[in-house]
Order: C-alpha cells, then structure tokens, then sequence
C-alpha cells in the first residue's frame, strides 16, 4: 500500500479519545483483525508492542482459530507451534527452532546445554542473565557468570581479551563455554551494542573457541535501528533467543533457535525446567500473525513517529530526543511550562498511555512501538497539545 493511502486509511480509523467496546460475537479473517485494530488499539508510549488489552487479546484468539489450517499443539509438540518454529527458524537463518514459554528459560536451557563441558559464561554485567534471572544458570545448572563492563551497555575489547589471558593462567583449567550479548540492553534504556563492536566481539570469542548466544529479545527493533539485515546478526551467534511478547504481543513466549545438533530434543530439558505446558498455542497464533510482516510494519511506526516528532516540536511546547546508540526509547521533554504530572493523567483519560514522569531528567522516556501505525499521527498531536 503507498504510504500516503496507508496514513489516509489509519487517519480514518482513529478512535481518539473515546476507545468503544469490542462485540465478541463477531468473526472474520485478517482484513476483520486489522479492523479491529485501527478501531480499538489505543497509542502507548510503554511497551515495546501492541500492549493488547485481555479483550482484544481474546477476540483476536477467535479470530485466528477460525482459520481452517489451525492445528493446536500438545505440550508444546505438533499442530501449528512446530510450523512457527521452522518459520522463525528461517527468518533467523538458523538450522532450528524451539518455543520456550520464557525467556528466561531459553537464555539458561541455552547456556546450559553450551557449558556441559566448560562451566563459565561471560555476560554483561547489567544483562538479563546476569541481572534479571534470579541466578539460575548457578543455582540450577552450576554456571559460572563472568560479568564484564559494570554499568555500560558493553565492555570493552581490551577488557574481553585482558579477562580471557588471564583467564587461562589459572592453577586449575577453567574454560569458558559461552560468550553471551544482550542488544538491546532493557537496563540502559534500550541503547544498542554498535553492530561493529559485536563483530569484533564475536571474532574474539571465535578464536579462543568460545561459543556463541544473542539474547535478542528486541532484536527486530535493533536491526531497526541499525539498519543491518536480522541475519547479519544471527550468523555471528551459535544460538539465538527471541521474545515473542515484547514485539509480537502474545502474553508471553519465546523462541530459541540455533542448529539442528543443538536443538534437537531440547524439548526434555524445557519439560525438566517446568517448561512443559499442556498448550501453547494460545500465545502461538497470536505471535504468528504479529511477526509476519513486523519488519514492514514497524518502519511504517517509525515513519509514523517521525510526524508526530515533528508536530510536537514545532508548537515549542515538546522537545523529542534520541539516546545514545539508542533505539525505541526516546526522551519525551515537555517544556517548563507545562505540568507533566497533569499531562500524564490527561493522556491516561484519552487512552493515550506515556510511562511515569522521570523526575530526575523531568522527562518521559517513552517506547515507540507499532501502535502508532493504528492511529493518526495528527489526532494524537492535537489530543497532545490541549491537553498540556
């Protein structure tokens, strides 16, 4: 669709500021979805997607089941979850793919099955697995976490190879089975590793025999912003993990992907790890119908956002600026004049939702996601502007 009709048709849609009630008695197929969408999907500034309300999640799930091709799985085995996993497997480049009902759990079953033999990892200090993962890969798998870089998104490369040489001069061998990297960071507002930096990293860690993992729970929204191809990034790692509820809005899920040797009969260890859900095409369908077509979708946002930037700028009442090496998250800066605390409460009531004022920066550090391609960028500045 050329952009202009795309915005005509998304203006037309708009639902601001009232957001009306869904009929769950209604059926249809995709044109019936993104309806749907246009009519009852209101803008956040909070999540890294759609954010679905539990109705709207629900009626969407009828939607797709009506599908004649639709297969539900059995504990995470068959029907549609096995053709989801081959699909991302590709998009991925990689040779397979498992869902895990985590990510959590697909970074450690990852790290785990990469450590048998070679009990460390390094991460980043300030990355999920070493922050946000309740120890596991210790607790539960005797991994041993070498976290570099403190508080930066990534360390140096002098740190890595300074580690690495001094890493092998210990009385008893301790070998390093995994190198993994979180990009974007959730930590560090979501600021990107330089792709080049990954390179380099990647080379290091080839050399000395290091496997490689990418948590890349928001890796479409880094390529995003990098502008490099998903592959380009997945052929550097020996494992990949990818959130499908951060940017394909299903309730929660992931995918780990990597090669057939390393997948195969992954499924015991997510059984083992209390992975064995009776169903998970709840979160499937929902997932499937998000990442087709996401990476065309999201540059439509962006575009989006780029109008609704420009808009806000130009009345002087709003300043928007990126972050270093940054992605989604941008910081929204109301001028002096205006009362945020207020703004926030005022935008809460037109279904328009911004994160908690931060009142260090006395900015808002808001997420752009592809809500924004479901309205109209012109209604939602003016719902802004007399409304601060």
């Amino acid at each position: 669709m050329e952009r202009r009709k795309f915005i005509a048709n998304t203006a037309a849609a708009a639902a601001f500021p009232f957001i009306p009630k869904i009929n769950l008695s209604s059926s249809g197929n995709s044109n019936d979805i993104e309806e749907l969408l246009h009519k009852h999907l209101p803008v956040n500034f909070t999540r890294d997607g759609l954010n679905l309300s539990p109705t709207l999640y629900a009626k969407l799930l009828e939607q797709l089941t009506l599908d004649d091709d639709f297969q539900p799985d059995s504990y995470g085995l068959g029907g549609m979850i096995h053709q989801f996993e081959e699909k991302v497997a590709l998009a991925l480049g990689k040779e397979k793919a498992i869902y895990m009902p985590t990510g959590t759990l697909a970074n450690h079953i990852a790290l785990r099955k990469h450590c048998i033999s070679k009990n460390r990892a390094i991460v980043q200090y300030e990355s999920h697995i070493n922050r946000d993962s309740g120890d596991c890969a210790t607790t539960l798998s005797g991994i041993n976490l070498i976290s570099l870089g403190g508080k930066n998104v990534i360390y140096n490369l002098d740190e890595l190879k300074y580690f690495l040489e001094d890493n092998s001069h210990g009385k008893v061998k301790t070998p390093i089975g995994v190198l993994s990297l979180e990009t974007p960071m959730r930590r560090k507002g979501l600021q990107r590793i330089p792709f080049g930096d990954i390179e380099k990293i990647a080379n290091v860690a080839k050399e000395n025999g290091i496997a490689l993992h990418l948590d890349g729970a928001r890796l479409y929204i880094d390529a995003a912003f990098s502008g490099k191809d998903i592959k380009e990034y997945t052929k550097l790692f020996d494992t990949v993990y990818l959130s499908m509820y951060k940017s394909f809005n299903s309730v929660n899920g992931a995918i780990l992907a990597g090669s057939t040797a390393f997948i195969e009969g992954l499924h015991n260890e997510r059984r083992m790890f209390g992975g064995g859900l009776p169903s998970s095409w709840q979160q499937i369908v929902i997932a499937n119908y998000f990442f087709d077509n996401y990476t065309i979708r999201y540059s439509k946002a962006l575009q989006q956002f780029d109008v609704f930037k420009s808009l806000l700028e130009k009345s002087g009442k709003f300043k928007i600026s990126a972050l270093k090496n940054g992605s989604s998250v941008f910081k929204l800066m109301p001028n002096s004049s205006i009362n945020s605390e207020q703004l926030k409460i005022n935008m809460d009531k037109n279904q328009i939702f911004l994160p908690n004022l931060n009142k260090a920066d006395m900015c808002f550090y808001i997420k752009i996601n592809d809500s924004l391609v479901y309205n109209d960028m012109q209604e939602l500045a003016n719902v802004f502007l007399s409304n601060c």
